[in-house]
């Protein structure tokens, strides 16, 4: 076989998307993204993603930032997707959602004690809130012109300060508000949930990189199923 088909041949034979890696961002939030002291990547939509690149042999690199710059270089292409994230109108215009990589729910924490009904008229006028910062929440509570108070880069340092009396409540996500209570070892009993709305975590790719890739989202699609199947 002469070297030309012999390259050739080589060509054929590597996995459709080998030739550009897909560049991801992330941000640590357990138990969904979490960078271990090795620097490497786990969690439950880590896994997800991961399972379904494995699968379609694409190669890829993860990077973890504050979310706002996550967004921010996935907006203007530097990176090629992120997650996890929650589906926003205003992110379809230069990304598409994956099918869902995670289950999430939105959640108000009040204090054991508290009185106050997050869901009435008088608490978005009366009450002090947070959440975290470049999050759809807190893009939400600031629309709807709650009082907000707290808007930390992390679930942990949001439950932090609350835990330490500086809002009437916070709103995050079930999970990761769960996860932020066990790292800091607090009483769960001190704190009184109440569920919002379902917001499932997607993987969000660009557009740019898409175009480029036909195909792509089918295949990962594809397999998200599986692997969240697998990862349980």
């Amino acid at each position: 076989m002469s070297k030309l088909l012999a390259i050739t041949a080589l060509l054929i034979t590597l996995p459709l998307h080998a030739a550009e890696p897909l560049r991801l961002g992330t941000q640590e939030r357990p138990p969904y993204a979490i960078v271990r002291p090795d620097g490497s990547f786990d969690g439950i939509a880590v896994r997800v993603v991961e399972c379904a690149l494995r699968k379609m042999e694409q190669p890829y690199t993860m990077q973890a930032m504050p979310w706002a710059r996550v967004l921010a270089l996935a907006e203007r292409g530097e990176i090629d997707g992120f997650f996890p994230g929650t589906y926003l109108s205003e992110r379809a215009r230069w990304s598409t959602e994956s099918a869902p990589i995670a289950a999430q729910r939105w959640v108000w924490y009040l204090r054991a004690g508290s009185t106050l009904d997050p869901l009435s008229a008088e608490f978005r006028q009366r009450a002090t809130v947070g959440a975290h910062f470049g999050s759809i929440r807190l893009k939400m509570l600031e629309q709807e012109n709650y009082k907000v108070v707290l808007s930390p880069q992390t679930d942990r340092a949001l439950l932090q300060a609350f835990a330490a009396g500086r809002a009437d409540a916070i709103l995050g996500s079930d999970l990761a508000l769960e996860e932020a209570v066990r790292e800091l070892k607090l009483d769960p009993k001190a704190f009184r949930i109440v569920p919002l709305r379902n917001t499932p975590q997607h993987a969000f790719f660009n557009k740019q990189f898409l175009a480029r890739h036909p195909g792509f989202m089918d295949q990962f699609n594809a397999h998200v199923p599986e692997c969240r199947k697998a990862v349980k």
